[in-house]
Order: C-alpha cells, then structure tokens, then sequence
C-alpha cells in the first residue's frame, strides 16, 4: 500500500488535472516538454480544488481532522460508539468513502471509539 504522502500527491495530482493532457499535447509540444497545470501546487485551502476524502479509518482525531483539512474538506459531525480498548480514540467510520469527490469544502462526519 502506498504511503500517506504518495496518496495526498496523487490526490492532487488528480484533483488538478481536471484540463485534459490531450489538449496540451495537441498543441505541438513534445510529451517531455509539458509540465503539470499550475492547480497541482495549489494548496488545501484554495477554493479552486474539489474535496476529495481521504482514508481515515485507524487515525486519531487530531490526525483525521488535518487530513480532511489538507484535502479541502473539514471536519463535519463527531459521533462516538462503543470499542474495545485498543480502539478507543480512533476513528472507527467515517461518513462518506474515500476517494469519494464533494465540494469544496463539504463536512466530512465521522465516528470515534470511546
């Protein structure tokens, strides 16, 4: 599986790559020559980019709430349920699947073992 940070650069690689590469390479230049779009070095916090959420399961709260926050979503409603001891503290649901792409901006709920 890949790494945290190998999955948060493909997910804004995919979110900025909304211009479609055969037009940049319809254009006349070489393959090697075309750079990403600008919107790939666009930050969490620009409105320009979807929220696309990410994998919380097993991730403290904390942890979770920067995840949502680096995908340009936020933290929405934070239930609690019953866990065994080892689960207590993290996230045991969240309410949309990852990969799923909301607006900007929408409020991701999840539930926390207690």
């Amino acid at each position: 599986m890949p790494s945290r940070t190998a999955r948060r650069r493909a997910m804004a690689f995919a979110l900025a790559a909304s211009l479609p590469l055969a037009a940049t390479l319809a254009g006349g230049q070489p393959a090697d020559a075309v750079q990403a779009p600008d919107a790939a070095v666009r930050t969490a916090a620009d409105p320009g980019t979807g929220c696309l959420v990410p994998e919380l399961g097993g991730l403290r709260l904390r942890v979770a709430k920067t995840e949502l926050e680096w995908a340009n979503c936020r933290l929405g409603a934070v239930h609690s349920r019953h866990a065994a001891a080892w689960k207590r503290g993290f996230v045991l649901e969240q309410q949309y699947a990852p990969d799923t792409v909301l607006r900007a901006g929408h409020r991701v709920g999840v539930t926390i073992g207690r």
